[in-house]
């Protein structure tokens, strides 16, 4: 008898990233900053889009401005993988 066993990956990393979201609900704004920098410039490997799409929607929720890392083209909005610093209550890339 042969038994398959079906797995649903977004169902995991939709789980991941509502895991991730309570946590990240703790960290400073600084905080949060230094991962996506950390995020940006070293291999977190297959869950690192999770991470990012976490601390980005924490950081919109704090009413951080994010419209410099953000483009739109043809209706879709694009979040730049670029590192970040906070000034003014705004990310500014870095160069």
């Amino acid at each position: 008898m042969v038994k398959f066993l079906n797995i649903n990956c977004m169902s995991n990393t939709k789980n991941l990233q509502q895991h991730l979201l309570e946590k990240f609900h703790y960290y400073s704004n600084n905080e949060l900053v230094n991962l996506n920098n950390d995020l940006i410039s070293s291999n977190w490997g297959k869950n690192k889009t999770a991470f990012r799409m976490a601390l980005i929607s924490i950081l919109s929720k704090r009413g951080i401005d994010l419209s410099a890392i953000l483009t739109t083209e043809d209706g879709f909005t694009q979040i730049h993988q670029v590192m970040v610093k906070l000034e003014e209550n705004k990310l500014i890339p870095l160069c």
